[in-house]
Formats: structure tokens, sequence, C-alpha cells
């Protein structure tokens, strides 16, 4: 009995680990809203928070987009600090009725919006910069 209580801790062990790492990899480059926040102040730079869920397809779409696109990752990390907030696992720092949702500004003044697609994304970020 003892065998299977093992064997049961280790592979829940490693399903978090899986579900960590990968989650981790898939947003690198971003920060948390806390994070974001004290950076954000600190250089006087607008934050650009991405807030969605690992279950939303077009939140995975745009998460695949960031990490594959350089371009528009140097882009944002110039003019802005990337926050990513999961909306099912944090509280979001703004209501928030589905995802994704888009928020730019200071961290007590965001203005959001939402899309489904990455150019227009890149165009509204173009014109908030």
């Amino acid at each position: 009995m003892r065998a299977i209580y093992a064997i049961l801790a280790v592979v829940g062990l490693a399903l978090i680990a899986i579900s960590v790492f990968s989650e981790k990899s898939s947003m690198s480059g971003w920060y948390s809203f806390d994070e974001g926040k004290r950076i954000a102040e600190k250089e006087g730079k607008k934050m650009f928070v991405f807030i969605g869920t690992d279950t939303c397809p077009e939140c995975r779409t745009f998460k695949d987009f960031f990490s594959s696109n350089s371009t528009a990752m140097d882009f944002i990390k110039s003019k802005f600090v990337p926050v990513y907030v999961d909306a099912s696992k944090e509280e979001p720092p703004v209501r928030v009725i589905f995802v994704p949702r888009f928020c730019v500004g200071m961290p007590e003044n965001l203005s959001c919006f939402s899309t489904s697609n990455s150019n227009d994304l890149m165009q509204k970020l173009m014109q908030l910069q």
C-alpha cells in the first residue's frame, strides 16, 4: 500500500513540475503583475498587460505569437513592461468578463481593450506607445 502512495506522490509531483516549467517557458520574458508594477514605477514605463488563461484557444494563439515573433517582443519590451496575468490562477488587475484582454498604462491607470488578431494588437500598441 505504501508503494502505491509513493508512486502516486511521484507522479503528482512530476505532473506539477511539467505544468510549472511548460508555462514558464511559454511566457519567457514576461513579468507577474507585482513584478511588472515595480519595474514600471521604477523605470517610468507603461505596462502592457496580457490577461489570459491556459484553457482559452485565442490566449494560446497569442502566447504562440509572442514566443515565436521576436520583432513583436522586442518592440513590446522596448516600449512597455510586459506582464502576463493568468486569470484562472490569480486576480486580474481589472475587471475581466472574457479573455484575452489587453491593458496598457501605468499600474494605477490601465486602459484595456480586446482583439483576436495579432496584427490589430500590434497596431494598437504602436498607437498607445
